[in-house]
């Protein structure tokens, strides 16, 4: 049955109620001088709100220009409501609207996103295309020649669309130098520690195998700023999406739901021309690693124990492992103790401040975040969440049982995708189809299921996979874990539960 409401785009902006704020600015005379690489719910909840408002504040005159480089397809959605789409901030029962309409043009495939690379215009582009897709090593940031997507990109003929982020950006770039377009700022707001250093060295890796001429051009015109970013931004659910056109009388396709709080903390390091983002409340600085260590270690790291210990235990959402004390106890105590003594000072930042911020941030029950999107990927985040702090603990002489606990719940949500574990859910994860034939066969030893986890070093890194004292820590809290949890795990998610970014 066709839905009654009218869809948004330009000719039905009028009419919303009248408190939905919308663009004040005239989008047809806007020019495009930036790109962003994932126009997935976080980019439209974060860096073009941001854009949004230097727009309506007359400090730019220029939009973004958004490619998807995996499904879902977001230009034939976006480009039916012309770019526009409504951003909803939720606290508790309590939320505010708004049109943003930075977004001036979207398409998808590596076709577009090359092509994006290439153009004269063009001068800043921004990343959101989640964790795996640099095709990096965890542990060492270097790029995974290995990665099927990588091989392919490298014995492909010339000309072929590439299937990797780094082919996409190489050829891009391979273009851009060969036309003189000038120098180009590579923005990654990832959450991987060090991520503008991490996007270079795939870069230049990738470069170095495929065009080595390109070096040279790539180390004097093309900039890799290192960045922290932070909001909490869930898959919309088609509920929301329902709701939303109830109350506003327009069908928005394309509406993100988020929480007040964000912030945008930028390296200053660029090359080319690029958005006054500073005029719009990011933070641009000299050095970013404070900052990306206490969100890393603090935020992301209570997140994800919260949603790999919040599935085990039944929850769907993260704001519901955060009210159970069973579960937030152990992980505030973790942080406090084994996690907080070892971060380094970030301007405006004080990490037990911080600690309980997040806290509260994670329990807003105006943000649905389910705990299996949050566990998606984890072998990509855990070593910035988890081992690093480890590490930390382990230099000071220092226990760590808590975080440990942590990666024993990673240990444990992996074996539910099995029969002997309760099949409980799937899992995605890179590594799981490294994991299957241990899974097949552990007939319920999940010591056998954490010393095949651990043993991965390219996650674990060789000096935690070598050691045998702390796979069998690790297995003792994953068997306690399960033994807590048993009979509690929610069934199998649905397929398309978390809907890529870019």
């Amino acid at each position: 049955m066709p839905d009654p409401a009218p869809r948004l785009d330009a000719r039905t902006l009028a009419a919303l109620p009248a408190a939905i704020r919308r663009p004040a600015y005239d989008r047809a005379a806007l020019g495009i001088a930036t790109g962003h690489l994932g126009v997935g719910a976080f980019h439209r909840c974060h860096q073009a709100e941001y854009m949004d408002e230097l727009l309506a504040s007359g400090l730019s005159r220029t939009g973004l220009f958004g490619v998807n480089l995996r499904p879902p397809a977001l230009g034939p959605l976006l480009g039916r409501q012309d770019g526009l789409y409504t951003r909803t901030l939720r606290d508790g029962a309590g939320e505010e609207t708004r049109v943003v309409g930075s977004v001036l043009r979207v398409a998808d495939g590596a076709a577009a996103a090359v092509g994006l690379i290439a153009d004269p215009a063009i001068t800043t582009v921004t990343l959101t295309v989640t964790e795996k897709a640099y095709c990096h090593v965890p542990a060492t940031g270097e790029l995974d020649e290995a990665r099927p997507e990588v091989a392919a990109d490298l014995a492909a003929p010339p000309g072929e669309p590439p299937a990797s982020l780094p082919g996409v950006l190489v050829a891009g770039l391979r273009r851009r130098a060969a036309a003189g377009a000038g120098p180009l700022n590579l923005i990654s707001c990832d959450n991987i520690e060090g991520n503008g250093g991490v996007l270079s060295r795939v870069v230049r890796g990738f470069a170095g195998r495929a065009a080595p001429g390109l070096a040279g051009w790539i180390a004097d015109n093309v900039a890799f700023p290192a960045t922290m970013v932070d909001r909490i931004v869930p898959a919309s659910a088609p509920a929301d999406l329902d709701a939303l056109a109830a109350r506003l009388g327009l069908r928005d396709e394309a509406a993100v739901f988020g929480e007040p709080f964000r912030q945008w903390v930028i390296e200053d390091a660029f090359r080319a021309p690029r958005p006054r983002w500073e005029a719009a409340g990011a933070q641009v600085v000299g050095d970013v690693a404070p900052f990306v260590l206490i969100k890393m270690r603090v935020l992301n790291a209570a997140q994800t124990m919260l949603a790999l210990t919040g599935a085990l235990s039944g929850h769907a959402f993260t704001h519901q492992a955060a009210a159970d004390p069973a579960l937030a106890g152990p992980v505030v105590r973790a942080l406090a103790e084994e996690t907080l003594p070892h971060l380094p000072p970030a301007a405006g930042m004080s990490p037990g401040a911080y600690l309980a911020s997040s806290l509260a941030r994670i329990a807003n029950t105006g943000i649905a975040h389910r705990c299996h999107q949050i566990a998606t990927d984890t072998s990509q985040k855990i070593r910035q969440r988890l081992l690093d702090p480890i590490r930390a603990c382990r230099a000071a002489g220092r226990p760590h049982p808590g975080l440990t606990r942590g990666v024993a719940a990673w240990v444990a949500y992996l074996a539910c995708s099995e029969g002997a574990f309760g099949a409980r859910w799937p899992v995605s994860d890179p590594v799981m189809p490294r994991l299957a034939p241990c899974l097949a066969q552990a007939g319920g030893d999940i010591g056998a299921v954490a010393r095949a986890t651990l043993g991965m070093a390219d996650v674990f890194g060789a000096d935690l996979s070598a050691d045998g004292g702390f796979a069998a820590a690790v297995a003792a809290a994953a068997r306690e874990l399960l033994a807590a949890t048993a009979g509690t795990g929610a069934g199998p998610r649905p397929v398309a539960e978390k809907p890529p970014d870019g």
